[in-house]
């Protein structure tokens, strides 16, 4: 009688243990489920790129079908938001820029979130911006492109993938230390940013160098009126640097594209993904690939580096938002 009564009070132990633990967390080469790589702007842009050349080897290191879901909107907020809302068990995975995940929340009311809410698990490219337009004579550099605006009949649209978003930001810094007068014209993503440069409907757009833009670039269907950096770069040698305007000081921006994951998800999952998705990153053929596409040098990082990257991130976007007196909209 005893052991009968022992052993029914541990089989209820043992069910109201499993009532009231919690779910186990997934196991990616047991788990059936997909991963789900949540991009947060449109198909073809720097960061959607990006996410597709990461998708196959992530998926043969995680054992598991990965799928590539576009959330265009809002600078990526829209995908932000959704995301969070996500189980943050690391099923879903959310790719933004680090820039956008700073500003977004400072220049939109509608984003409901902040900087903090999300964690990084590795960039996968880092690009600078170049300037760029569909005129087939557009001016050579800042300086002159200054001139021409001050002389142009009507104000020059300047593209963006949202407001607060990096275009946006570097458009700003361009209006407040110049003076030109400028249309801000905001779009859902790169693609559909591009295709009204080309068509001539968009005078300018500050682009990640990233991604398609430097091919076009060379192929004569963009023509590129200046670097957003001190000094020129490699991959485009004859463009003019920000650097060497007389109207601009300290007019530098890069923009990094990640992957990142609710704050709260596990620490045994973020280690497992950035494992992965460093050793991705890494690699001879994904090396390969990033320097053919116009970006600049990244090196698989720690998940220390990762999150001092992104701390450098936040303070210097929000010393920009509030030196511009950048406000939710």
């Amino acid at each position: 009688m005893t052991n009968r009564n022992s052993l029914s009070r541990r089989s209820a132990v043992q069910t109201l243990a499993a009532l009231f633990s919690p779910p186990a967390l997934p196991s990616w080469s047991q788990s059936a489920r997909s991963i789900s790589l949540k991009v947060a702007y449109s198909a073809g842009g720097p960061a959607d790129t990006a996410a597709r050349q990461m998708q196959v080897p992530l998926q043969a290191a995680l054992e598991q079908t990965v799928i590539v879901e576009n959330a265009p909107g809002a600078g990526g907020s829209l995908a932000t938001m959704a995301y969070l809302a996500t189980p943050p068990n690391g099923t879903t995975l959310l790719v933004l820029t680090g820039n956008d995940a700073v500003l977004n929340p400072l220049s939109l009311s509608s984003a409901k979130y902040r900087s903090e809410h999300l964690r990084p698990i590795h960039p996968l490219i880092v690009s600078e911006f170049v300037l760029v337009t569909g005129n087939p004579q557009p001016p050579s550099g800042i300086d002159a492109l200054v001139a021409h605006a001050k002389a142009a009949p009507k104000e020059l649209s300047f593209g963006n993938w949202g407001i607060g978003s990096s275009p946006h930001l570097i458009t700003e810094d361009l209006r407040a230390q110049t003076g030109i007068k400028l249309l801000d014209v905001p779009y859902k993503g790169v693609a559909p940013m591009v295709q009204d440069l080309i068509g001539r409907q968009l005078d300018y757009a500050f682009l990640p160098l990233a991604g398609t833009t430097q091919g076009m670039i060379e192929s004569g269907k963009l023509k590129a009126v200046a670097m957003a950096s001190p000094t020129r770069t490699v991959n485009l040698p004859d463009v003019p640097a920000a650097g060497e305007s007389k109207l601009l000081k300290g007019f530098d921006y890069t923009v990094w594209p990640g992957v990142f994951v609710h704050a709260a998800t596990p620490e045994a999952v973020v280690k497992k993904l950035h494992q992965h998705i460093s050793t991705i990153v890494g690699s001879a053929a994904y090396q390969k690939w990033s320097r053919e596409t116009g970006n600049k040098s990244l090196s698989a990082m720690s998940l220390n580096e990762v999150t001092a990257l992104y701390a450098s991130e936040q303070s210097r976007s929000k010393r920009l938002a509030a030196a511009m007196k950048l406000a939710p909209q």
